[in-house]
């Protein structure tokens, strides 16, 4: 049964119920509120002209009390001498215990009111008796139950016509709560939407509303997350398609060189020069295995908070340049180092990792006998080297995994093309925003990194 159907029966049958009860107190009630009402009206009327009697002459006293008779017709006055006698009707002048017609109907339908003595202007002594006549309470309960099936009738008619407008008025709020409900089983998009009234219903509404725009935006949220999800697997799917390329080509020219060693042919009966070789291939797929394998181990804890300790950025600086100055002998490269005293708060593999892949790809990259500055203050890190500047396509992808510019496509020269996009990806992790650039006299690029986020004041 509908909600609508069932207020407007309960309100019907609640209105049924208070009239019946109402006319019930009426019936029993009104009989008696009526006749105390009538008995006092006519005693306090008796009162007032018993004193006016008072010491008045007899005519005078008959008059008064015949005209207190016309004026209430419901009272009955009667008044006798010393000899009790009745001297007033004068049509009931003889005793009380006459039995005539006329006595015999008014006792049957009087009670008595008042019974006093009065003295006339004489002296003389008088009792006068005030009754009064009552209409019989039966006759009025009969009148009652004649007129109630017409009250019954109305009052029905009059309360079920308030009783549908009261359930349509308080359900019509229901209902649209239902229907706007039903819109957001499908995720209709919000419509602006104003919640008037402060009782129950409205803050259910506010309720509903607010439920359900943070159910919508759960929803993009979960959506964004989704995209992001399905971008990151994308890109890792994209990424291991590439790494198993890098490591497939040159194990493939591995394994001919191999074979050709092994039948002796050709150019590849000088074994020495080819075994040199298959070294060279086999650390440069080592490296690019352990870059890989750090790749990896990033993603998969770059959510857990890293481990932080204080250290000397300097020192560490230091160490890492000490390697990379005996590895450019060779090649006549020369190191320009301004490093000032700073203390950072990090996580120190992290930032040696940072500053290792930076230095080796300013070293592989500069000139032979260029040169290779590293400037360190408590702002920022910067390495330069003396190279082709990059354009700015080619910048915009660098930080990529496995882009190597144009001049060091060669596996020889281009590394493995994983440096500078792990270097990016711990700079994220670590909050330490950088920029890749050409020199101002385009003479090479320079690596800035800021370093404001995790230094420590010396004081």
């Amino acid at each position: 049964m509908k909600t609508r159907t069932k207020t407007f029966l309960f309100t019907s049958v609640v209105i049924a119920i208070v009239i019946t009860f109402s006319f019930g107190l009426l019936y029993y009630f009104l009989p008696i509120v009526y006749e105390n009402d009538k008995r006092e009206r006519a005693f306090s009327s008796a009162l007032k002209i018993i004193n006016e009697v008072e010491n008045q002459p007899i005519e005078r006293i008959h008059e008064i009390m015949r005209q207190e008779e016309k004026s209430q017709e419901d009272t009955f006055w009667i008044m006798k001498n010393s000899n009790q006698q009745i001297i007033y009707p004068s049509e009931v002048s003889k005793t009380i215990d006459d039995n005539s017609e006329l006595v015999i109907a008014k006792q049957t339908s009087i009670k008595p009111l008042i019974k006093t003595t009065v003295k006339d202007s004489e002296g003389d002594k008088y009792i006068i008796e005030v009754s009064m006549f009552y209409e019989s309470i039966k006759e009025v309960k009969e009148a009652l139950l004649k007129i109630y099936p017409y009250i019954l009738g109305g009052s029905f008619l009059v309360g079920g016509i308030g009783a549908y407008i009261y359930s349509y008025w308080a359900t019509r709020r229901v209902h649209s709560i239902s229907n706007r409900t039903k819109k957001m089983v499908v995720l209709e998009e919000p419509v602006d939407y104003v919640v008037k009234g402060k009782d129950e219903i409205s803050d259910l509404e506010n309720n509903i509303q607010f439920l359900y725009l943070s159910l919508l935006e759960n929803i993009q949220s979960l959506n964004l997350e989704l995209e992001k999800s399905n971008a990151v697997e994308h890109s890792k799917s994209e990424f291991m398609r590439i790494a198993s390329h890098e490591l497939k080509t040159p194990i493939t020219a591995m394994l001919g060189i191999i074979e050709g060693m092994i039948l002796n042919v050709g150019r590849f009966k000088d074994r020495d020069y080819y075994l040199n070789v298959c070294k060279e291939i086999l650390e440069s797929q080592s490296q690019l295995v352990q870059d890989v394998l750090f790749i990896s181990k990033l993603e998969s804890v770059e959510k857990f908070e890293p481990s932080k300790e204080v250290f000397s950025l300097t020192d560490l600086t230091n160490e890492t340049l000490a390697f990379f100055e005996l590895m450019s002998i060779q090649r006549k490269l020369t190191f320009e180092v301004k490093l000032a005293e700073v203390v950072v708060e990090s996580n120190r593999e992290e930032i040696k990792r940072i500053i290792t892949n930076l230095l080796n790809n300013a070293v592989k990259y500069t000139k032979e006998s260029g040169v290779v500055s590293v400037t360190l203050t408590s702002e920022m890190l910067v390495i330069g080297n003396q190279c082709t500047p990059l354009e700015q396509e080619e910048i915009d992808k660098i930080f990529l995994p496995f882009y190597r510019p144009d001049y060091a496509r060669a596996r020889k020269d281009g590394g493995t093309g994983l440096g500078l996009y792990i270097v990016s990806q711990l700079s994220l992790k670590n909050e330490l925003p950088f920029n890749f650039k050409p020199m101002e006299n385009k003479k090479g690029m320079v690596f800035t990194l800021e370093l404001s986020s995790i230094v420590k004041s010396l004081e």
